[in-house]
């Protein structure tokens, strides 16, 4: 009797597990920590992702000096596509998912694709986010959206981004990196730091390493602030501290929201 009750209680234990396990692939809230170790990693994106030598290059600069045994292990590929919206990834990340077992995807859609005065647009970028979060979560990976950031010349439409992005991972499931918020918060307390390429659209360097300090933060509960500077640029280290601090202050002001 006392076996069967031991085993009873280990295989109630090992189901619990289980059902742990399963509650954090999706997210409670869109404003959720995420846990785990989050190693291996798919960013499907276009122009914003593969800027300046792309995030997940500037991610694999960062993590080997913050993240333990020089983030042996860890990977990030991107996958884009130029000016492309969401939907053009769906087999891509359909490919994708039977070459590698994904502990991540990051999801970007184009610019201002979810705040696009086309309604069609709007439902179009609602459509293939459900649709490729499901596969995500199938295939047993955690779905993190890529909140952009508005035009240079429109800092009114931040919110506006915000919001979408984090009522699309309400519905789906799904964390999110609020880039955005962080380009607004840098924006109005480092003047100084210009995170537009000369277009006033596409990311600086600083755009994308602020992004990559974001995502950092989200993916690993971790603050950025002493990583090391982006490779082969001319970053100096006041303008990445900036960054980094700008970074972790907004991610942490946005999973308490």
């Amino acid at each position: 009797m006392k076996k069967i009750t031991l085993l009873a209680a280990a295989t109630t234990f090992a189901l619990s597990s289980i059902c742990v396990q399963a509650d954090t692939l999706l997210a409670p809230s869109a404003y959720a920590k995420m846990d785990g170790e989050n190693k291996i990693v798919a960013l499907y994106g276009n122009s914003f992702t593969f800027y300046n030598n792309n995030i997940n290059t500037r991610l694999r600069d960062l993590t080997p000096s913050l993240l333990p045994d020089h983030a042996k292990g860890y990977k990030y590929r991107g996958i884009t596509i130029s000016s492309g919206h969401l939907g053009w990834q769906i087999e891509n990340m359909r490919y994708q998912n039977t070459l590698q077992k994904w502990d991540v995807v990051i999801l970007q859609g184009n610019s201002t694709e979810t705040i696009s005065k086309k309604e069609s647009t709007r439902q179009n970028f609602v459509h293939s986010a459900t649709q490729m979060a499901e596969m995500a979560h199938k295939a047993g990976a955690k779905v993190v959206y890529f909140m952009t950031w508005p035009k240079k010349d429109k800092p009114e439409d931040s919110q506006k981004l915000a919001d979408a992005y984090i009522s699309i991972a309400q519905k789906t499931g799904g964390y999110v990196a609020p880039v955005g918020l962080a380009f607004e918060k840098a924006r109005t307390t480092h003047p100084e730091i210009n995170l537009y390429y000369q277009d006033g659209v596409h990311p600086s360097i600083s755009g994308t390493y602020l992004a990559a300090c974001v995502f950092f933060a989200t993916l690993y509960n971790q603050s950025p602030v002493g990583g090391a500077l982006p490779i082969d640029t001319d970053m100096n280290p006041a303008t990445a501290k900036a960054l980094q601090q700008v970074a972790w202050e907004t991610v942490t002001e946005f999973q308490k929201s």
